[in-house]
Parts: structure tokens; C-alpha cells; sequence
């Protein structure tokens, strides 16, 4: 299999590419000769998964390919993983909830439940990033996530749902 070296960072729900660190890391990772791709995904509250997915195919993802997403945008990538037709080659989900909790508007991402085994045979290698003390997705859930996919999870300090993140962890799960 090829070195991956193209890298799709989704943002989540109520963000944009230019919020938080997806910026910085689209121009980090480029700099370190990546084609990076961060687009606007729509609906801004009231997403629609259908939309979302729609963008995600339009890069053809596959062995060549890192996806990255934030919050909804790990969901995102989950449910393009469970319906993917080639493998891709690496998954990282930061603070990526696994149910809908308190928010409505985001409802139409789940259920169903999600099809662990489509998404593990779908990628080469899947990582978790998430806070310690996230106010919005609680850490349990990336615990859940971890077991249900084998995955190991990085657990970083904080309670701001991944708003910041170091992006030498972000290397280090890409080029370690």
C-alpha cells in the first residue's frame, strides 16, 4: 500500500474550516507535503448526513487518503466508512459522539447504531482523540468507541471539546 498523501479534515456541527485548529492544521500538514482538503459542509445547525456524505464521496477516498473530523464530522466519517467501497488508509476521530445526547438538530446522524465491523474493514488504521473533561461529549463515549472498534484512544486535558488541539499529536498519529 502507497504512503498516504492526501488528507480530508471534516470540521463538525456550528463550525466552519476556518474555526478551531483545522486551519492551522491544513496548513501544518501541507506544509509537510500533504494535498489538504477542509471543506465547508452545510446546514450549519441543522445538518443533514445525507449532504455531508455527498461531500465526502466527491474526494473519492481510498488507500491514498486520511480523513480527519472534529465532533460531527468523526460521525461523519464513520458512516462513510461503513458504506465506503475501497479502503482508506486512516481514520482520526476527535471528540466524535456516538449518539445525538441532548441535540436534536443532529439527530439525523444517528441511529442506527453503527456497523463496527464496515467501518474497521473500511480503514487500515483508526485513532481517537478526546478530552478529558469535554463538556459536550463526554469522554465515555470515546471509550466506547475504542472498544467497539479496537481503536486506541488518546485522551488529552481539557473541557472544551476539542476547540484546541496540539497538532503534534495529530503528526504523531499520521508520520509515527
Amino acid at each position: 500500500m502507497a504512503k498516504p498523501n492526501k488528507i480530508l479534515i471534516l470540521h463538525g456541527w456550528e463550525a466552519d474550516p476556518q474555526s478551531n485548529w483545522f486551519l492551522d492544521a491544513k496548513n501544518f500538514f501541507q506544509n509537510k507535503g500533504y494535498e489538504v482538503f477542509a471543506p465547508y459542509l452545510p446546514g450549519n445547525y441543522y445538518p443533514r448526513l445525507a449532504e455531508w456524505l455527498r461531500i465526502i464521496k466527491q474526494y473519492h477516498p481510498d488507500e491514498e487518503w486520511i480523513l480527519i473530523g472534529h465532533s460531527l464530522g468523526g460521525v461523519a466519517i464513520l458512516r462513510f466508512l461503513e458504506q465506503a467501497t475501497e479502503m482508506i488508509a486512516q481514520a482520526i476521530l476527535t471528540a466524535a459522539p456516538i449518539e445525538p445526547m441532548q441535540f436534536t438538530p443532529i439527530a439525523n446522524f444517528f441511529p442506527p447504531e453503527f456497523d463496527y465491523q464496515a467501518i474497521k474493514k473500511n480503514t487500515s488504521k483508526i485513532n481517537l482523540i478526546y478530552e478529558a473533561d469535554d463538556q459536550m461529549v463526554p469522554l465515555e463515549q470515546g471509550k466506547i468507541l475504542s472498544r467497539k472498534l479496537n481503536a486506541p484512544l488518546e485522551i488529552v486535558p481539557g473541557a472544551l471539546h476539542l476547540h484546541k488541539l496540539d497538532l503534534r499529536i495529530l503528526e504523531k498519529l499520521i508520520d509515527g
